[in-house]
């Protein structure tokens, strides 16, 4: 503006003169031509006028071009004015560009710095957001990174100090509404979503999502490593005023490559670290030396704290107090050059600051870094190990007197090599020297006898293909005298090598004895059966009879005392009877291993039982009481009505006259509990665990009978999978004695017969023949 008016200033200066020039010019003519005029000289005034006029066009003709000459230097000279004002603005817009491009390279050196001496990564990727943040003039800034699944997790984020807490974008929205967005981020691209940024119609629906979050902008940096993408920088806006734009895009690359750098770093750090605390946390002593200074550069932990020693101390370590801790300087070089690199020193001693000695093997290895040697020891304590060895040397010899003991071999099968060791028991148990047999699989089969070898394989198959738990088969072994001679093995794959069986372990008993004794108890048996068939045919018989005599002479019989001895006579004549009936029931019993169960009501048999006992409640005139009513449905065998007879029928013969038995059945929620109360002078304490069990009863004190009966009440409810008991009537005098059956749930059997069928009963069949006989001999 200021050349503008001087310029004018000059061209109003110009425009005078000329006036002046015209003004005197026009006098001098006046001059000029006045004396002509007065002496009327014509031709003088012609040529004055004509020269005056010349001038006069002259001067008006050079004042025009000087005119234009000016129009046109005004007009150059606000050219160049506006020149001067775009090379201002040109000149203002450069300085701050090179303003902001010293902002870019003072913030990337101050972060970069950041990686000379490195403290809290952490701390350092929230000051890489806040320079994202600040660079880009906006609220908030977020960094994620993505999971294995791929979807990503907040990892830091950075707000104003202005701006309140706010969640981000894809914390409060899922990642997979977001495909478009992950597709770009994908290919490592940077996305800038606005109102007005220009995007495909594929991107519109997240973009809705986006700026429906109060959000106005969005920006998204990849990060990457490895030229992998394993995060995003997403910078975010509420309002206009933000810088963020592609044209930094740029810049930000630069930034999340920092970014990148640091998050490699924090990584290298925690790996770092780990190796550190596991090498620290290391059970074993280890050492760094440097060979080449005879001193300890490093130690961990454990060693420093097993030692005794702080890391100042070893590390000051001359060679002398190397030697006594080591008891030798182990990296000398002739040392090196016959062992080599690498090699393992055992047997060995450290000595603690305290003088202890702890017995060690090292393991040695040498290395060479920028030209210089070292060495790394890794030391480990095996004081534990030789105490353990010293175990396991006093356990075997246990384990071998142990084995002696119990007269059993041993013997170790090599899947692999198909090798079999055997020790010295084992090949002494069929007669040979251990040295004398083959170590081998076929050596030993051809041992076992033909019948039982395929036995033997199928045991062994089933316990290696996991059917059975073990190993266990008896069979036939040739001895060393051609006898066969019965063998107990067992045994179990102690290893696996890639689940295939590698060695398979075990013991050998000699079972020739024990077949023996098995074959005497066989026969015993036998003999058993047969005593109790005689018992119940031959001796059952010859008891009816005499009941039947008895009875006979008993009606005929007037004399009184006589008629007491026959009476007493037929009681004790019942009694063998029913004690021969009882040990039949009991000896069968004892053979049988299970019972056929079906659903039966407990009622009905309770009714059945307690018919048969009418007269015998009539003679005592007791009263029986049944509380229990309705339907009791159980898993049974019909031979559950000699627990309910039993129990009844005792229940009589051990109460007083004029009392009741009251008979319960309750609900154990999966059993059913039948309860026979009576009223009689009860059972001891100390005598109730016994009254069950027929060879326990030692000492009958406090308990009446003989106890096969109650021994067949257990042996029946063991077979049904039930539980016998007594206790005190919980109202008065005398016993309950009580049974659980398990429920039944299904359809109830009405034609359910005993499996259990007990024979040689005496009937009215058998004292009406006997009486018929006597009578026909008496007359």
């Amino acid at each position: 503006m200021m050349i503008n008016e001087h310029t004018l200033k000059n061209v109003k200066i110009t425009s005078v003169v000329n006036t002046v020039l015209i003004l005197i010019i026009s006098i001098f003519g006046f001059v000029l031509v006045v004396p002509f005029v007065i002496s009327k000289d014509t031709n003088s005034l012609i040529v004055s006028l004509a020269l005056i006029l010349s001038t006069f066009t002259i001067i008006l003709h050079a004042s025009k071009q000087i005119e234009k000459k000016n129009t046109e230097l005004e007009t150059k000279i606000s050219e160049l004015d506006q020149m001067h004002k775009e090379m201002n603005e040109k000149h203002k817009g450069l300085e701050s560009l090179v303003s902001r491009n010293t902002e870019i390279e003072n913030m990337i050196s101050s972060l970069i710095s950041m990686f000379i001496e490195p403290g809290n990564i952490d701390g350092t990727l929230d000051e890489i957001l806040k320079k994202t943040a600040s660079f880009c003039n906006t609220e908030h800034c977020y960094l994620f990174l993505f999971k294995a699944n791929g979807d990503p997790y907040l990892s830091h984020s950075w707000k104003s100090k202005d701006q309140p807490e706010k969640k981000s974008v894809f914390e409060k929205i899922s990642y997979a509404r977001f495909p478009w967005i992950a597709k770009k981020l994908n290919q490592k691209q940077t996305v800038f979503i606005s109102q007005e940024a220009h995007l495909l119609e594929i991107a519109e629906r997240e973009r809705n999502a986006i700026l429906s979050d109060a959000v106005q902008s969005l920006m998204l940096v990849p990060v990457e490593s490895d030229s992998e993408c394993i995060g995003f920088i997403s910078i975010e806006n509420s309002s206009y005023k933000s810088d963020c734009s592609l044209d930094n895009s740029q810049t930000l690359k630069v930034l999340s490559e920092i970014m990148s750098t640091a998050l490699n770093h924090r990584s290298f750090l925690k790996d770092l670290g780990l190796f550190k605390d596991l090498i620290d946390r290391s059970n074993d002593f280890i050492f760094i030396i440097d060979v080449e200074k005879n001193r300890i550069i490093d130690a961990n932990e454990t060693a420093c704290k097993e030692l005794g020693y702080s890391i100042d101390e070893l590390t000051v370590m001359e060679e002398n107090d190397l030697c006594l801790l080591f008891e030798d300087t182990f990296w000398k070089s002739d040392l090196r050059d016959l062992a080599g690199d690498r090699y393992l020193q055992p047997d060995q001693k450290l000595t603690k600051k305290d003088g202890a000695k702890i017995p060690v093997e090292m393991n040695i290895t040498f290395v060479t870094h920028d030209h210089h040697n070292y060495a790394l020891a890794v030391v480990r304590d095996i004081a534990s190990r030789l105490d353990m060895e010293s175990r396991l040397a006093k356990t075997k010899q246990v384990m071998e007197l142990a084995m002696e003991g119990a007269d059993l071999g041993m013997w170790d099968w090599n899947f692999r090599t198909n090798e079999v060791m055997y020790d010295r028991r084992w090949a002494e148990m069929i007669g040979y020297d251990v040295n004398d047999i083959e170590k081998n699989m076929g050596s030993w089969k051809k041992l076992v006898h033909p019948d039982d070898l395929k036995t033997v394989n199928d045991a062994i198959n089933d316990h290696i293909n996991r059917e059975a738990p073990f190993f266990e088969a008896e069979f036939r072994m040739k001895n060393s005298k051609d006898r066969w001679q019965w063998i107990l093995a067992r045994g179990k794959v102690t290893e696996w090598d890639n689940d295939e069986p590698f060695r398979f372990t075990g013991t050998t008993m000699d079972l020739d004895e024990r077949k023996k004794v098995e074959e005497e108890l066989r026969h015993s048996n036998e003999l058993k059966d047969l005593f109790t068939d005689i018992m119940r045919h031959d001796l059952l018989n010859p008891a009816g009879n005499i009941r039947g005599f008895s009875e006979v002479l008993y009606d005929m019989e007037e004399d009184p005392e006589k008629s007491k001895i026959l009476d007493m006579v037929q009681r004790n004549t019942n009694r063998l009877i029913d004690m021969i009936e009882t040990a039949a029931k009991f000896a069968k019993l004892e053979a049988t291993d299970e019972l056929e169960l079906v659903g039966i009501d407990i009622m009905t048999s309770l009714r059945n039982v307690i018919e048969q006992f009418d007269q015998q409640l009539n003679d005592k005139n007791m009263n029986l009481h049944v509380k229990a009513d309705g339907s009791y449905p159980a898993m049974l065998n019909p031979i559950v009505e000699e627990i309910f007879a039993n129990y009844i029928s005792n229940a009589i013969k051990y109460s007083p006259e004029n009392t009741e038995i009251s008979i319960d059945v309750v609900d154990l929620n999966y059993e059913w509990m039948v309860t026979v109360t009576d009223s009689g002078e009860g059972i001891p304490d100390d005598s109730k665990p016994l009254v069950f069990d027929r060879f326990k009863r030692v000492n009958k004190s406090g308990v009446k009978g003989s106890g096969l009966g109650l021994a067949i009440v257990k042996k029946i409810a063991e077979l049904m999978g039930g539980s016998v008991g007594v206790e005190d009537n919980p109202e008065g005098n005398g016993s309950m004695f009580w049974v659980k059956l398990k429920k039944h749930h299904g359809t109830i059997s009405d034609n359910a017969k005993p499996v259990i069928g007990i024979e040689a009963t005496i009937g009215t069949e058998t004292i009406h023949n006997t009486k018929t006989e006597i009578h026909s001999m008496l007359h």
